[in-house]
């Protein structure tokens, strides 16, 4: 067990901000000179894990789900295998964590979380691309985009509110659920499971090869710049659309008041 194997199976029992440098090294097993000897910072060896996490997801689900295999399934077929790769690779070892804490850099640092959102786009545009085409429904791609954002978002919320990994029982609840709720919105009638497909909830990353720090270009100069890019990016811009947007803003320029309070003015002439 390597840095990303140990980080990212800590995370799935523990919270972020108890996870250590020297737990990371304990269970690698490795040496603290090693550690930073790759990573320049505990912040830029965050950054990395959650790069290479969800790059090789995206990879993965690419070749799970590459069109050519699936164009001639049904699209109850397709949504139980959605739902499924969804369900894996949110709530079991050892990608909960990693999730979690692209969640928590995201909201003060939006850069860093990237590859995860990438992640997200690259499931709803394949699950667009695949079942678009065989759905009968009027606006069926921004229909298959909405269910597919709601499906993400509940499983987030799920894995979020439990903090550690599901039992596999539990995961095959929620899927039924979840593809049921996923049928409604599409107008398909139920299907039915293919038994070999039950409890196959495996998520595209089980271990970390170590190789893969090097494969994505992810070299210690590298995290230098890229820690310092992620640590520059801010929230959006809130941008007034309508006047009822105005106390709102106003509401972000009262905390600038008050976090920079006016010096008082130095009188410069002299008193009479």
């Amino acid at each position: 067990m390597k840095f990303f194997n140990s980080a990212a199976l800590r995370l799935s029992w523990e919270d972020y901000e108890r996870v250590s440098v020297g737990m990371i090294c304990r269970n690698a097993p490795s040496t603290l000179f090693t550690f930073y000897q790759r990573f320049p910072s505990m912040p830029a060896f965050e950054y990395a894990l959650v790069r290479v996490t969800f790059l090789e997801m995206t990879r993965g689900f690419g070749r799970e789900l590459a069109p050519e295999a699936w164009k001639d399934a049904k699209p109850q077929a397709i949504i139980f295998r959605l739902v499924d790769m969804i369900i894996a690779n949110t709530m079991s070892v050892p990608t909960i964590g990693v999730i979690q804490l692209a969640m928590r850099i995201r909201m003060s640092k939006p850069k860093g979380a990237e590859p995860y959102i990438q992640f997200r786009s690259a499931v709803i545009d394949r699950a667009v691309e695949l079942l678009s085409p065989k759905l009968e429904i009027p606006n069926a791609k921004e229909s298959i985009r909405t269910a597919f954002q709601m499906l993400f978002a509940m499983a987030t919320d799920e894995a979020w509110r439990r903090g550690i990994p599901f039992q596999t029982e539990r995961k095959r609840e929620l899927a039924g659920i979840y593809s049921n709720l996923i049928f409604k919105c599409l107008g398909l009638p139920p299907g039915k499971r293919d038994s070999k497909d039950l409890g196959a909830f495996n998520p595209f990353v089980s271990v970390f090869p170590e190789q893969l720090q090097f494969t994505y270009g992810i070299t210690k100069y590298h995290l230098y710049e890229y820690a310092r890019d992620v640590k520059a990016s801010r929230k959006p811009y809130f941008r007034v659309e309508t006047p009822e947007d105005v106390p709102i803003l106003a509401t972000r320029k009262e905390i600038l008041r008050t976090e920079h309070p006016r010096e008082p003015r130095k009188r410069t002439s002299a008193m009479l």
